[in-house]
């Protein structure tokens, strides 16, 4: 972007340029004295002769583009850095084998609880729909049934973590199909802790650590009460959001089971989930709770919480400037001299031409 700083000069030119005219113009005392002058325009004309307003042209442009360089063209180079303010999530799923009841899609006999919570966490990560997806956060994973595990360590990689939620499965009997709602949270706070140790990970802009806890259920193989794991989020600062999925007030729902026939059964059993201690969590941490029952609504808590916790992007800009009259200026690949010598070098060669082949006496 090429402007002038004080254009207003430029009005300067009118006056300039009728003075150089007039005084070339101007007819002058004849320097030698003579009784006629038939004989001298006879003499036929040279081409310095012809060519004598040369010299007013250098001198107009010299006086001209001086003009130009006093209204101070200047070139400003606007550059603009983007800086981001991201967050550390750990998403913490149930898989306790409450997880299988079938009443979170209620048009489809398949899809259990953990089927449901797996398809909106991918798209709270990559985004899909009213879900605009991650950007810039460090996101981890961490399923839960009587003892957590790590499924994905805190990562930008979106894809690999959507990967790692897509594998998560109901846990078995022999791996424990209770649920450690406490021991779970107190392991997402220590990682999330640590998040500033860990030399591969760029973390000096990581405004806020969040945890979103999801399950069915209540607590019932922790070893660290969920309160107390609370505490320890409140005191590293990490904000707790809970969300409560399945049919509410603890009704009947259809859960699959093997019946002492072998056959794959439909049976209707309560499940029951611990509000009061959800609610508590998320208010000691400075969260917030939230309910689901189906699909949708699970989308729309994890919508509210894509608009509370989004990556804080700030643009500066900087303009450079650069005063072309003094300053040299690199046009693509050519480093151009400041225009302040193009007045100098119209006047030198007027000077130059005046005292040699343009001369006149005296």
């Amino acid at each position: 972007m090429t402007t002038l700083a004080s254009p207003w000069l430029l009005l300067l030119l009118i006056p300039a340029i009728g003075l150089i005219w007039w005084a070339w113009r101007r007819p002058t005392r004849p320097a030698v004295t003579w009784s006629s002058t038939i004989i001298a325009k006879r003499v036929p004309a040279t081409w310095a002769t012809r060519t004598r307003w040369v010299l007013p042209v250098l001198r107009t442009g010299a006086v001209a583009s001086l003009i130009v360089l006093l209204a101070r063209p200047i070139r400003g180079d606007e550059e603009t850095t983007q800086h981001a303010d991201g967050v550390a999530i750990e998403l913490l799923i149930d898989r306790s084998g409450s997880m299988r009841a079938l009443d979170m899609d209620p048009g489809n006999l398949t899809a259990d609880r953990l089927h449901v919570a797996r398809s909106v966490a991918e798209d709270f990560v990559l985004g899909e729909g009213d879900l605009l997806g991650r950007e810039h956060d460090l996101v981890g994973l961490i399923s839960f049934a009587s003892i957590p595990r790590v499924d994905a360590p805190l990562t930008y990689d979106y894809e690999f973590l959507a990967d790692a939620i897509g594998r998560a499965r109901i846990a078995t009997e022999q791996e424990g199909a209770g649920t450690a709602i406490g021991d779970a949270l107190a392991l997402a706070v220590a990682r999330l802790a640590d998040v500033e140790d860990r030399p591969d990970l760029s973390t000096d802009d990581i405004a806020s650590r969040v945890v979103i806890l999801l399950t069915d259920g209540e607590d019932t193989d922790s070893e660290i009460p969920p309160l107390k794991a609370a505490e320890m989020a409140a005191a590293f600062g990490v904000k707790v959001y809970t969300i409560a999925v399945g049919t509410p007030g603890g009704g009947l729902v259809p859960v699959p089971v093997v019946d002492p026939f072998g056959r794959d059964v439909l049976d209707y059993r309560p499940v029951n989930v611990d509000v009061t201690t959800l609610k508590a969590i998320a208010q000691a941490t400075g969260g917030a709770f939230f309910q689901a029952d189906d699909a949708n609504s699970l989308r729309a808590v994890y919508s509210a919480i894509d608009k509370l916790e989004r990556t804080t992007i700030a643009q500066q800009s900087f303009l450079h400037v650069t005063d072309l009259a003094v300053d040299r200026v690199q046009v693509a690949n050519w480093l151009l001299p400041p225009l302040l010598l193009i007045p100098i070098i119209l006047v030198l060669v007027e000077i130059l031409a005046g005292a040699t082949r343009w001369r006149t006496v005296p």
